[in-house]
């Protein structure tokens, strides 16, 4: 899959003038691990969702003098959020507030909302790539009222990502790839830039050398890609074609077949946020909005880097990352389509961009925050920058649904060893089966 590599001019444009298109993906590494049961949406909403409303046509800024809005959002944003709620409710004293901010993040916003639109939240943060689903099915509000504020600050890349056939749904917050955490006690910069290198390095007895979230295929995914493989074409937009099952893939089998014997291990980043507290970790894989935990427990031991190459039959390739944005949306049936609005649009501006950056580690999506020297003078955005070499854009067509769950799958019986060698063509050949079932 040759689709959207960028180079380092454009990933330097990722918090300037122009951008690209991903996830993420927050904390729950901006991909949704589960496929929604069909979900058959009242018409009303799918007119609401599509209709430019008399009421946001107007000058005024929110219709009624008070408003009962809900919030979701990860656990690890909480406090962020309620934060940026109070400085919205004191900036428009003259409407009555009562907002709620409640615990769902982007990877499982998108499986609610469809489940069902009256119970979710008014405003929510998914990764990009499930807008096209949530639009199709009726379940967002069009932004009608800051079109023209969004794509007067935002870079290029972020205000595609937010976009649907044409029309702005979403409030682009921030861009995210991931890249590698390491402990400088254990590696230096040159043994981190291959995962050989630090597999068979001497290290102290109990100590990790690699490990990764290896089941979420927002991470191990793109072993494929790393090797050539195609998802969905050659630009992301071609549902029924996907190459995982010909020869690059499978020795992308064959190498995630052989990583637990070669010492990778697989956990969770709160399991490692503890190891590497306990100097028994060396290295993983993780985005930004981990940086400032892992450099509490590290100290002056906190190393980051892109990541590593990885060996294919012999030859080094680099690893390659998924990219792209955390968006906020409206849901279409909301009560307070502006107040809605205009909480969204709070939430993604300029100095809530900033915010979430100091808070949270998200990159901005604003043109203006380019020279910020808070942002780029970061190493662990320097390292993102760097990795965005290697970046992906992550496909945004609805039968993206269809790669998460399958793809978890393989990937866990690959690298536990479940499946045998000799099984990995047919396993391959029912994986693309999974992704491109049902693709028009």
């Amino acid at each position: 899959m040759r689709k959207k590599r960028f180079s380092k001019v454009i990933a330097m444009m990722m918090i300037g003038a122009m951008g690209m298109s991903m996830t993420g993906c927050g904390e729950s590494k901006s991909a949704s691990t589960n496929t929604p049961a069909e979900t058959t949406k009242p018409e009303e909403n799918k007119e609401e969702a599509s209709a430019t409303p008399t009421e946001t046509q107007s000058d005024s800024i929110f219709q009624n003098e008070a408003a009962e809005l809900v919030v979701w959002g990860s656990q690890d944003d909480q406090q962020m959020l309620n934060e940026m709620v109070d400085a919205f409710k004191a900036e428009y004293p003259e409407v009555k507030w009562n907002i709620s901010v409640r615990v769902n993040g982007e990877d499982q916003a998108k499986t609610e909302v469809l489940k069902d639109t009256e119970a979710a939240a008014d405003v929510f943060a998914i990764a990009h790539d499930q807008l096209g689903e949530l639009v199709q099915s009726g379940a967002v509000y069009k932004n009608t009222k800051y079109a023209d504020e969004i794509n007067a600050r935002t870079v290029a890349g972020a205000i595609n990502a937010a976009t649907y056939e044409g029309q702005l749904y979403g409030y682009p917050s921030v861009s995210e790839t991931y890249f590698l955490f390491y402990n400088k006690a254990i590696f230096d910069e040159e043994q981190v830039k291959s995962l050989d290198t630090m597999l068979t390095a001497e290290v102290a007895d109990g100590v990790t050398p690699f490990a990764m979230d290896i089941a979420n295929a927002y991470y191990s995914g793109p072993f494929f890609l790393s090797n050539g493989c195609e998802l969905f074409g050659a630009d992301g937009s071609d549902a029924k074609t996907v190459t995982f099952n010909n020869e690059n893939g499978l020795e992308v089998a064959k190498l995630l077949g052989s990583l637990k014997e070669s010492g990778v291990v697989a956990f969770d980043d709160t399991v490692a946020a503890a190891q590497f507290e306990a100097g028994t970790l060396g290295a993983y894989i993780a985005g930004p909005w981990k940086t400032e935990t892992y450099k509490e427990v590290l100290g002056e031991n906190f190393g980051v880097a892109e990541l590593p190459t990885l060996n294919f039959n012999g030859e080094e390739k680099h690893m390659a990352s998924f990219a792209g944005f955390k968006i906020y949306c409206v849901k279409s049936n909301t009560k307070y389509p502006l107040e809605a609005m205009a909480l969204a649009n709070w939430l993604t501006n300029e100095e809530n961009q900033l915010k979430r950056f100091k808070d949270r580690g998200g990159i901005p999506v604003a043109s203006e925050l380019a020279t910020n020297t808070e942002i780029t003078a970061d190493p662990a955005v320097a390292a993102l920058l760097a990795q965005l070499n290697h970046a992906y854009a992550m496909p945004a067509i609805p039968q993206m649904g269809k790669f998460w769950d399958a793809t978890k799958a393989f990937v866990q019986e690959a690298f536990d060893g479940t499946i045998t060698e000799a099984d990995y063509q047919a396993k391959l050949d029912t994986l693309v089966a999974t992704i491109t079932e049902g693709a028009q």
